[in-house]
């Protein structure tokens, strides 16, 4: 599902699963929260892991070129922060706030190595 243009959601475990097998990011522990980010291409897979009985499993995030699409970071690091003030999961969300924060922060370098023909890259 769709929540942007260039930002999709998914609950499939079984893909989620095989994604973080296939990227060795697949976590050991199940007993503690998890939230793990990758990059395929120039995609960012983001994916939340709720050890919580009543609500145990994996969400995934994935934003499309996402050095270029800064509007969708922003997008989801605000709604992490809701979800936050709204009491839902914080542990996680918290996780999940910080790690796209990071990655906002980092973006402008992440889009220069990726294209290096994007207008704010410039050779010395």
């Amino acid at each position: 599902m769709y929540l942007t243009s260039n930002l999709s959601i998914t609950n499939d475990e079984n893909y989620i699963v095989d994604c973080l097998v296939d990227h060795d990011e697949m976590p050991a522990n199940f007993e503690a929260s998890h939230v793990i980010s990758f990059y395929v291409q120039t995609d960012l897979y983001l994916v939340l892991y709720f050890p919580q009985e009543d609500d145990r499993g994996f969400q995934m995030y994935v934003i499309e070129d996402f050095s270029q699409n800064i509007d969708d970071l922003v997008f989801l690091r605000d709604m992490f922060m809701q979800l936050i003030n709204e009491g839902h999961n914080p542990e996680v969300m918290k996780k999940a706030h910080y790690k796209v924060d990071s990655i906002l922060h980092m973006a402008k370098t992440l889009r220069a190595v990726i294209h290096k023909d994007a207008p704010d890259y410039y050779e010395d």
